[in-house]
């Protein structure tokens, strides 16, 4: 038998499946049409940007439904259920990370027209440095969201379907393969803008039919008290949590969140298909506008789950998702919110599949290739995302058949490859004094701290690691967010140090990719003003912070 492979049922009736296909299938279908209508020439912006024509609704709701899969809907609810609100902490920083790279970091990658971030990064330093970044970003995407994202579809499916892990992963990739290559980018666009309000609509009505089982705000407040996390409805913990401790997620937001939002390519590549800078910025405020969300549509039910039945016998983050939709939801909203959780894995699916044949074709194909016709670009574009399909497969076996071990291993690989990358990207379009050698140096540096501190969280005997790596076992280093903070710190260090005894960058570079701090600030346009936007959302975000206190 497989670890993790206790199979928790949910019971379907008819009008549930009915339900739950109908919209799935709804969606998806809808989604290609509109890609394909959008899509008039099949060239390379066509299929990988939708030929830079997205709308700043497009383009929220795309960031949004591409943020949310399977580990949101599924593994926050669980998270909640084990320690409280505080799981949904890093889901109200999105105001910094998302605010700050359509601050500083989009008008530099739209100025220069590019498709993937590497190639800005060759832009703004070397070619070296785009295969760099391109590779590692390929492996991070294929091991860890593809290989992630189908192991959660999977599950879903073995618990609805009782089939087996591995052949729900293959029908997971296998079917959002062909909507990804026949759609290429804007089906995942479209689908993701359809799909998000759905996704809202249906974990908004878990949220209110457990807060009415529950007695209301205040019902819900009382009982938790009497539960083994009493103080689950606080969403501070000291700085001493081992698990959540507040102003470490806080500061791991810095980094992590300014990467995953500002430099991932999955993610950027939403803003990058937008018609102008200004539409992307606007999308950018409705995806931090949908992102004040997650912490009360899929944190709370767990908190719900935990006053309701304290005692629930949870293995994993799984189970309590999977009881929720059992227990709380009746006949026909479970099949809807079934089809949202369904949907989430696709989107996610889909939209790593096309950034990840964007970065092969226009990072490594084209340069060894740079004759390629567009109609060829395409057609290598959708072999990518064949290829990609088949080793995301083989690496979901592997979480399946070892999914303890590899699992927490994958995910700390995720975590702390961001370490490296971040002050290099973010230092060379805020400073001109950065230079290649120092980002090359800052990047080494960065790989090495990422494996001290993958070797001690991996290191099963945690006696045997506080021995072998003390410093990494102080109170202020103990946790990923802090290890993380300080390992950026020394890093951007080591950027500026070397980059002041280096050569420095040609000035015709540095023009066209880094920031001009003299520059005037651009005049304010009333209510339209995405700076406004963003202001209010950061009253609000600290006023939730605030009330969740």
């Amino acid at each position: 038998m497989l670890a993790h492979q206790t199979l928790m049922r949910l019971t379907l009736t008819p009008v549930d499946w009915v339900v739950c296909i109908g919209a799935l299938g709804f969606n998806i279908l809808l989604g290609l049409y509109f890609a394909l209508r959008a899509r008039q020439k099949a060239d390379s912006s066509g299929f990988f940007l939708a030929g830079r024509t997205l709308t700043w609704p497009i383009v929220g709701a795309s960031l949004f439904a591409t943020n949310i899969g399977a580990e949101h809907m599924v593994g926050l609810s669980g998270d909640a259920y084990r320690y409280g609100i505080c799981a949904g902490t890093v889901e109200l920083t999105t105001a910094i990370c998302l605010g700050f790279a359509a601050a500083l970091l989009v008008p530099y990658y739209m100025k220069n027209r590019v498709f993937t971030i590497p190639e800005f990064l060759e832009l703004r330093y070397r070619s070296e440095a785009r295969l760099c970044f391109s590779g590692l970003m390929l492996f991070i995407c294929v091991v860890t969201k593809m290989a992630f994202c189908m192991y959660a579809g999977a599950l879903v499916l073995q618990a609805v379907t009782g089939w087996g892990v591995m052949q729900s992963v293959l029908i997971m990739g296998g079917t959002t393969a062909i909507i990804t290559i026949v759609g290429g980018f804007g089906v995942v666009a479209y689908t993701d803008a359809i799909h998000s309000p759905i996704m809202i609509a249906g974990s908004a009505l878990v949220l209110f039919i457990g807060l009415h089982q529950v007695g209301g705000w205040s019902g819900l407040c009382q009982a938790v008290r009497q539960t083994p996390v009493p103080d689950a409805m606080h969403i501070h913990k000291p700085w001493t949590d081992p698990t959540y401790p507040f102003w470490g997620v806080i500061l791991g937001a810095v980094y992590g969140g300014t990467f995953y939002w500002g430099m991932d390519q999955v993610n950027v590549q939403r803003m990058l298909g937008a018609r102008d800078l200004k539409q992307a910025r606007w999308g950018a405020m409705l995806g931090v506008l949908l992102k004040l969300t997650p912490v009360f549509i899929f944190a709370l039910p767990g908190v719900i789950a935990l006053a309701l039945y304290p005692h629930i016998n949870v293995k994993d983050s799984r189970a309590t998702f999977i009881w929720i939709l059992d227990n709380l939801l009746p006949s026909g909203i479970r099949g809807y919110v079934l089809s949202a959780l369904l949907g989430a894995v696709l989107s996610a699916l889909i939209a790593v599949m096309n950034s990840i044949s964007t970065m092969a074709v226009r990072d490594f194909i084209l340069r060894f290739r740079p004759g390629l016709g567009e109609a060829a670009q395409v057609a290598m574009g959708r072999v990518s995302i064949v290829v990609a399909m088949f080793l995301g497969v083989g690496a979901a076996a592997v979480i399946a058949w070892q999914p303890e071990g590899v699992y927490k291993y994958l995910q700390t690989i995720s975590i702390y490859l961001v370490i490296p990358l971040t002050p290099a990207i973010v230092f060379g379009i805020l400073s001109r004094r950065v230079t290649f050698a120092g980002a090359a140096a800052s990047f080494l540096a960065g790989l090495a701290l990422s494996a001290l501190f993958v070797a001690d969280a991996l290191l099963p005997d945690k006696a045997l690691a506080a021995k072998w790596f003390p410093m990494l076992h102080w109170p202020l280093t103990e946790n990923y967010t802090y290890r993380g903070s300080w390992g950026t710190l020394v890093i951007t260090l080591i950027l500026f140090l070397v980059s002041a005894f280096t050569r420095k960058t040609e000035p015709a570079k540095l023009a066209a990719t880094t920031l001009e701090w003299g520059a005037k600030w651009e005049p304010f346009q009333g209510l339209s003003d995405w700076r406004l936007h963003l202001a209010v959302l950061s009253v609000i975000t600290i006023a939730a912070y605030w009330w969740l206190w």
